[in-house]
């Protein structure tokens, strides 16, 4: 009776130990799982910008997260884009060449509905991602149980100017949860700078009768109906060449003009914004 009795202790203390084992592998583990657990599509819209789109993919491919899918949305390209995208040698590329040209956002959407990733982020074809930008943002989107992230860029303008975008002003609000606020007096979301889920984007869209500004319909239609995070880095480099779209003056205005047409589920004065847009252009 007696070594039944010890033998009997020695296998349910087997079975603790065990037990223990395995929950401690499962902790430890499930923080690696939390890292890189879900896919996450990129879409880099691109027209006619073979001269600048490589840089612009090798900075996504070289995200220290690695659960990508790269989408290339050719938009109808008439130089050596798509000879250039098909030579990369990388199975996370996918690469949709449209029959015409259609604009960034109609590019985007194209790509958000290809994307098999859980959650959406964005890319300009003459922009860089710092080498952790998806890894920062999902991590402190995971942290903070939100379904959007945004992050800080630097703008750089014919290489002369640059600037940081969300400025120090506009950060009072953000980071007090005012981030619906201070969308009243401007637009501080840029598209590179999002990390959102797919359920979400897929909602919501980019408006493609906006030539322009695009980045600010789409967050004030969106922003006040998720839950949205904000990453402090500067993540992302935007370089804002002389032929870039940013710098057309005609298609701001067609934008603004929108933008003031427009109804959105915000308590916001859009004649005032529409009255700081145009001043800061001037």
């Amino acid at each position: 009776m007696k070594y039944e009795y010890c033998y009997f202790i020695d296998i349910n203390l087997c079975k603790i130990i065990t037990i223990i084992i395995l929950v401690l592998r499962f902790h430890n583990g499930s923080n690696e799982i939390n890292i890189s657990e879900n896919k996450i599509s990129i879409i880099i819209p691109t027209y006619n910008r073979a001269h600048l789109i490589l840089k612009s993919i090798q900075s996504v491919l070289k995200q220290t997260y690695n659960n990508i899918e790269v989408l290339i949305i050719d938009d109808g390209s008439t130089d050596n884009t798509s000879n250039l995208v098909n030579n990369l040698n990388d199975s996370r590329i996918k690469y949709f060449k449209l029959n015409k040209n259609k604009g960034g956002s109609f590019a985007r959407n194209f790509g958000i509905l290809k994307a098999s990733g859980k959650y959406i982020s964005f890319q300009d074809s003459d922009d860089l991602y710092h080498p952790k930008k998806i890894e920062i943002q999902y991590k402190n989107l995971i942290k903070k149980g939100t379904d959007l992230d945004f992050c800080k860029i630097c703008i750089h303008i014919n290489e002369k100017k640059m600037f940081v975008f969300p400025d120090v002003k506009q950060e009072k609000n953000i980071t007090k949860g005012k981030i619906v606020e201070e969308l009243c007096f401007g637009n501080f979301i840029s598209t590179q700078s999002i990390l959102v889920k797919k359920k979400y984007i897929k909602k919501y869209l980019f408006d493609t009768k906006f030539p322009r500004l695009q980045d600010y319909d789409l967050a004030l239609r969106i922003i006040p109906k998720v839950k949205v995070s904000y990453t402090n880095k500067i993540l992302v480099d935007l370089y804002r060449e002389k032929d870039s779209i940013g710098n057309s003056g005609k298609k701001y205005n067609e934008s603004l003009e929108l933008l003031l047409m427009k109804k959105y589920d915000i308590k916001c004065d859009m004649h005032h914004i529409y009255n700081i847009f145009k001043k800061n252009k001037e």
